[in-house]
């Protein structure tokens, strides 16, 4: 690494020094990993075998919810019954149906972005709706160690819209909500860490601004992310830096 892309990695961070932020939550699914396809078409696919129609929209604005909370509301939207048991099944099924669709990739920006946060000395955490298992699907275990917390389906008794989950992240950070801004793509994940008391930017890779109107600030992709939360302009952003590049798998 040369001397300026060290300088570029150390620098200060105007806008996050601006609001105060000390740390910087990422959810998962269409944040850090590009799986929007494959987050839809399992839904669509499981949906399908017991006879409901749906759309992409439809599945996207409940994104963050547990996979069994979400499938009940769109049975129950499509005024379908269905029991405890049943949706079990379905949530294994949905699973099979994503592992099938292949591989899901950290999107490319990624391991730069998360890199040059704490270098300049933010912490970074993760607080996603989905399992463990579906992250260990994607992030080798030297990945996970470039967060300083992970919050999972796993780990929580009421996910989002519910607080709990961006609650316990800034408590196992010791950091205060109101020091924390939220990286989203979803409605629910928005509502849930606004009422915990975090700042929000949201980025539109699975839904429109229209959709994301609640968050504090819109981004309409990661370079957009990027210049805002590292004073970058969009050719820092389309530089290469090989020593951060990571693997994305």
């Amino acid at each position: 690494m040369g001397a300026a892309d060290v300088r570029k990695l150390t620098r200060h961070l105007p806008f996050l020094e601006q609001h105060g932020f000390a740390a910087v939550l990422c959810d998962w699914d269409g944040v850090l990993v590009d799986s929007g396809y494959h987050f839809y078409h399992a839904y669509e696919m499981v949906l399908r075998d017991e006879g409901i129609v749906t759309s992409p929209r439809e599945i996207y604005l409940r994104e963050g919810e547990p996979t069994p909370r979400l499938l009940r509301a769109i049975f129950d939207q499509h005024h379908v019954p269905i029991d405890d048991a049943k949706i079990g099944e379905l949530v294994v099924r949905r699973r099979e149906y994503d592992t099938e669709l292949g591989e899901r990739r950290l999107f490319p920006s990624v391991p730069r972005l998360v890199h040059r946060l704490r270098h300049a000395g933010r912490r970074v955490g993760m607080v996603t709706g989905s399992s463990r298992k579906s992250l260990e699907r994607v992030l080798t275990e030297a990945q996970t160690r470039w967060f300083d917390v992970i919050l999972t389906a796993d780990d929580v008794l009421r996910g989002k819209p519910d607080p709990e989950p961006f609650l316990l992240a800034t408590h196992a950070l010791d950091i205060a909500p109101e020091k924390c801004i939220v990286l989203e793509n979803a409605p629910f994940g928005i509502e849930a860490a606004r009422a915990a008391g975090c700042a929000v930017a949201a980025i539109c890779t699975t839904l429109s601004k229209e959709d994301l109107g609640q968050a504090n600030w819109i981004v309409k992709d990661h370079e957009e992310l990027e210049v805002l939360l590292l004073g970058d302009t969009r050719q820092d952003v389309n530089e290469e830096i090989s020593s951060v590049s990571g693997d994305s798998r």
